[in-house]
């Protein structure tokens, strides 16, 4: 339920219950006083009752001094405290983002973003003694207005210069005032930089890796053959120095983990564990905040990150290949892709086939053929020069954005088969439909077997790539 925020009044709570007239006026009293008082460190998101004695949601600190990264992240995006000892187990927290930048990422209350005017200032307090200048954050709200209780919030801070020059460490603050005023704020330690803890050169290539997959929240009961299918394929397409990060909404059974654990140890997918975001009502598991948490964690992490879900495959048409396609595209900060839809359930009846011990993408070979409507897109983008994204492109970018892709890069979509457990062939076309347009529930489709056609080249990537052992193991 919705909960609106009591004008802050103290760090101590005042609460009034029955009690004689003149308790209540000195009580009122009080109010005043402490209301006239310099208003600093007051809770701008908190979401627990004025009077209550052990609050549900984490509270705003309000001393600098023991305020660490954790607990920050904590507040702002109301996230548990996180035993340290799981390594799996993610810890949201603010990022520099550059030599002079920083972007703080989280949660807060959209009541108060949407109708109130809240925005941010950033200092830097450098362990030699020197203050950087404060600089006001670029807030931005990225989930287009699809938040519910809470709203994804990105402040972006620049400064004139690399704060931390000589690598002397120190502290990145961040000032949130509740409204235009700048008498009402709090004051955070947003996060700490260790004395020769900088690098500059990890903001400029080469990077770690070419390509960087940013999954969302994986939620549900997720099929571990389609998991299996998936990783191979894209492991296989974009190449040894790619790297993939999923999102442990709860969609990560001790099946899907088993499957993803041979990639695991070869270096090539992180796991996340999310689930404590689940508590906090936003949009589907908080799908904005983990693709813009991703984005700036691993901002310099790759020349391209890509933004996609794990029923969705990327192609290539017409013999293109990755490097030249993204050579072609390198002048543009993103790139969107047009879907390829294909049916869930419809396959040929041809015995030969054996279709339960085949792939999805191997025996699911219909396509949705309509043409001139609008379909949903992903993307990929080049993160060093986006401030907040979204689920299907950005509108927060450095530079330009190319849409006219379909010729060159496209993906193939099998809605609503990542949580079948059974055959996924569960309405069968005669052989016949190969060569026309079938009507299905009044949709048109074709037949398109450009997936099937990599489906062993794939399944022997694996086996090279995994061992023998796990792939039985899989089957």
């Amino acid at each position: 339920m919705r909960k609106e925020i009591p004008p802050p009044v103290s760090t101590t709570t005042v609460c009034f219950e029955n009690k004689p007239l003149v308790a209540t006026l000195l009580a009122l009293s009080l109010v005043m006083i402490i209301w006239n008082l310099p208003p600093y460190y007051h809770n701008l998101i908190s979401t627990a009752p004025p009077c209550s004695a052990s609050p549900t949601t984490t509270i705003l600190s309000t001393s600098s001094s023991s305020f660490s990264p954790e607990n920050f992240t904590a507040s702002l995006s109301a996230t548990p405290e996180t035993s340290p000892s799981d390594p799996n187990k993610r810890v949201f927290q603010p990022y520099r983002g550059g030599p002079s930048s920083f972007s703080v990422v989280g949660l807060a209350s959209k009541p108060i973003h949407t109708f109130g005017k809240p925005w941010f200032k950033c200092e830097y307090l450098s362990n030699n003694g020197t203050t950087t200048r404060a600089t006001k954050a670029v807030k931005i709200l990225p989930d287009w207005g699809y938040g519910r209780v809470y709203t994804v919030v990105v402040a972006n801070c620049t400064f004139p210069s690399n704060p931390n020059s000589d690598n002397s460490g120190g502290k990145l603050i961040l000032n949130a005032y509740y409204n235009e005023s700048p008498n009402l704020f709090e004051r955070l330690t947003a996060l700490e930089e260790d004395a020769g803890s900088y690098n500059e050169s990890k903001f400029s290539p080469p990077y770690p890796y070419e390509y960087l997959y940013c999954g969302s929240s994986l939620y549900g009961n997720v099929s571990s053959s389609r998991m299996r299918e998936w990783m191979a394929y894209h492991a296989w397409f974009f190449g040894e120095r790619s790297h993939f990060v999923f999102h442990d909404a709860g969609g990560i059974s001790a099946e899907v983990r088993e499957v993803l654990e041979p990639w695991i140890r070869a270096g090539r997918v992180t796991v996340q564990d999310i689930r404590d975001q689940a508590q906090y009502d936003g949009y589907y598991y908080n799908q904005f905040l983990i693709v813009n948490d991703c984005l700036h964690r691993y901002r310099h992490a790759a020349e391209w990150t890509f933004f996609f879900d794990v029923d969705e495959y990327i192609y290539l048409p017409d013999g293109n290949t990755l490097e030249s396609v993204l050579a072609e595209f390198s002048d543009y900060t993103q790139f969107t892709i047009e879907q390829n839809p294909m049916s869930s359930v419809l396959c040929l009846n041809d015995s030969t086939q054996g279709y339960p011990r085949q792939w999805g993408f191997e025996k699911l070979l219909f396509r949705e053929s309509r043409t001139n409507i609008r379909r949903d897109r992903k993307y990929a983008i080049q993160a060093k020069n986006a401030f907040a994204t979204g689920v299907h492109m950005s509108e927060n970018v450095v530079g330009k954005t190319l849409h006219k892709t379909e010729t060159k890069i496209r993906y193939y979509h099998y809605h609503n088969t990542i949580t079948v457990h059974e055959e996924l062939c569960r309405e069968m076309l005669p052989v016949s439909a190969k060569k026309k347009v079938t009507l299905y529930k009044k949709l048109p489709f074709v037949y398109d077997d450009s997936m099937k056609k990599l489906v062993n080249t794939i399944k022997e990537f694996e086996q090279k790539k995994i061992g023998t052992k796990d792939v039985k193991h899989f089957s």
